[in-house]
């Protein structure tokens, strides 16, 4: 009786058992498959923000791209807007070069003319051309850079030329005294007269007549008294007598227009005068060609 009570009581916990082990299996089970279900959602959700996170990655990536297209089209139209206005900008400055060129060259050839019509008119032979345009004809050639310098060069060799030679009169005055033979005035014997005398007043202004270097600033009691001797260069010299002060020295450079002395009448001299001189190559000249220059009206186009 006891081994059939201890039989079923076996029994009854090994059915117990059973059943608590299937209970426990079922749950296991059920909160297995919870498990895994809930680690499918959360790695699908994760999935999910990952492909979300790549498209909005893809549609940043193309307005990024657009942007820049939009910006590179955009440039592109700018610089070609840019570039098309240098363009324009540097046809119109050389245009305004060509016209500049032209007209210097125009204001160059005329000084130039002016400058030989000087020349020619004191004897230096220089061949004058003539402007015009009567039976003529031919190819159209625009003036250019070096035509432009020659006539440049040519113009600054003749100006370089012309400002050593004594032009014009040394001061205002009346001739009193011409170049050549005449009676000496204090002896009244015939003499040769190497210069022109010019009547002024005592202290007016002496300039010089041209570029050059003082050769001579001294003072002669029986001769020209204060004077002075500048040398122009070209082989000329002028020379400025009977003056009551000179104002420069000896090696001193003068420039045209320089006031060298002031009138005075020292010397052998019977009144206030300037006896002034032109030499070339050592000989005194007629300085009447050269003071007539000054006379003469130039029109120069600007």
């Amino acid at each position: 009786m006891g081994f059939f009570q201890e039989r079923n009581s076996l029994a009854l916990k090994t059915t117990l058992q059973a059943d608590a082990l299937r209970e426990l299996s079922e749950n296991f089970d059920q909160h297995l498959k919870e498990q895994l279900a809930a680690q499918k959602n959360a790695w699908q959700a994760k999935e999910d923000a990952y492909h979300a996170e790549i498209q909005n990655l893809r549609e940043e990536k193309e307005e990024v791209i657009c942007r820049y297209e939009e910006e590179i089209a955009s440039a592109d139209i700018s610089t070609a807007v840019k570039i098309s206005g240098l363009l324009a900008e540097l046809e119109q400055e050389k245009q305004e070069k060509q016209e500049l060129l032209e007209k210097t060259a125009v204001r160059l050839d005329e000084r130039s003319r002016m400058i030989e019509s000087v020349m020619s008119r004191i004897g230096v032979d220089v061949k004058v051309g003539k402007k015009s345009t009567a039976n003529s004809g031919g190819p159209f050639i625009a003036i250019d850079e070096k035509y432009s310098e020659s006539l440049l060069n040519r113009s600054d060799k003749y100006i370089k030329t012309i400002r050593k030679m004594p032009l014009g009169y040394p001061m205002r005055g009346r001739i009193t005294s011409g170049f050549g033979r005449r009676s000496d005035p204090i002896n009244s014997r015939p003499a040769f007269h190497a210069g022109i005398d010019l009547k002024g007043r005592i202290g007016q202004n002496i300039k010089a007549t041209a570029d050059g270097i003082v050769t001579h600033s001294s003072y002669d009691k029986n001769g020209f008294g204060n004077f002075v001797i500048l040398r122009h260069g070209n082989g000329y010299e002028t020379v400025f007598g009977h003056m009551s002060k000179r104002l420069v020295k000896k090696g001193e450079r003068i420039q045209r227009g320089q006031v060298v002395g002031l009138m005075g009448n020292t010397g052998r001299s019977t009144g206030p005068h300037l006896h002034y001189e032109v030499r070339y190559k050592g000989e005194p000249i007629n300085p009447k060609k050269y003071l007539s220059v000054a006379k003469l009206s130039f029109t120069v186009p600007e």
